[in-house]
């Protein structure tokens, strides 16, 4: 555990900046946006735009963990890392637990930023819909919209390490082989999580209306929509494929990689 807490310490300390700077960014950005609606942008817009940067954070997720590992060889850190008597899964775990905690920082940022600035803006309408939606319902729904995208993150973050380890070992055509490594992966989870399916037939299938309580808004309430069922039996196979490849990347890392 020890070792854990200084190898993330470390890692956060190389992320603090990014981290500052994208959470710095996110909150000006939604200023920026405060102001053009005051100016008469229409309201739809805004939204959009306020939204809209969400959809880079995994292209940046990419990155991140791409230069979080091209670091360590850049300063040759690596060496001493592995020369250390510390697994290599955890070292990749601590990597990944502090870009996480990277992006629950800009998200949070991001989340409370636009309730505060947005705020006076929207507060009759706010004022209506919490009237006839509880605020528990977001917080609800908001907790389970990000552990889903903790999971999707942390999948990203895991096969872009695997990826990465790949091409240093081959030590040629680094971006070309990351970009094939990351299509094989995707592909394995798919076929693992059709392959197991069947033995994963029994878990019970998730209600979504169950799950998101779509019951507390009054219009789901007047129409309820068809009883929608999630079938998670797939999604095991591949989970279980991703930890795989994350078990692989971390002893390729601890066993292949070579000290100089």
């Amino acid at each position: 555990m020890t070792a854990f807490v200084r190898l993330l310490r470390k890692d956060l300390e190389g992320s603090k900046y990014p981290m500052l700077f994208n959470a710095a960014a996110a909150v000006l950005w939604l200023l920026f946006l405060r102001y053009r609606l005051e100016s008469g942008w229409p309201f739809n817009a805004v939204v959009a735009l306020a939204v809209l940067p969400l959809a880079f954070l995994p292209f940046w997720f990419i990155w991140q963990t791409y230069q979080s590992l091209r670091t360590e060889w850049k300063e040759d850190t690596i060496y001493t890392l592995l020369t250390l008597p510390v697994p290599g899964w955890l070292i990749n775990l601590s990597k990944m637990v502090a870009l996480l905690i990277e992006y629950t920082v800009v998200a949070a940022a991001w989340v409370i930023g636009g309730a505060v600035i947005f705020w006076t803006a929207f507060q009759p309408e706010l004022g209506e819909l919490l009237e006839l939606v509880p605020l528990t319902w977001f917080i609800k729904n908001g907790l389970i919209v990000y552990i889903f995208s903790l999971a999707v993150f942390a999948a990203f973050i895991t096969l872009v390490q695997l990826g990465y380890v790949v091409g240093k070992i081959i030590g040629r055509l680094q971006g070309l082989i990351l970009l094939w490594v990351l299509l094989l992966a995707i592909w394995i989870m798919q076929a693992a999580g059709a392959l197991l399916q069947p033995l994963f037939a029994w878990v019970p299938k998730i209600p979504l209306e169950r799950l998101f309580s779509l019951h507390a808004i009054p219009r789901v309430v007047v129409h309820p929509p068809q009883a929608a069922l999630w079938d998670i039996s797939g999604s095991i196979g591949s989970w279980l494929a991703l930890v795989g490849l994350f078990l692989l990347g971390a002893w390729l890392l601890e066993n292949v990689v070579e000290v100089d």
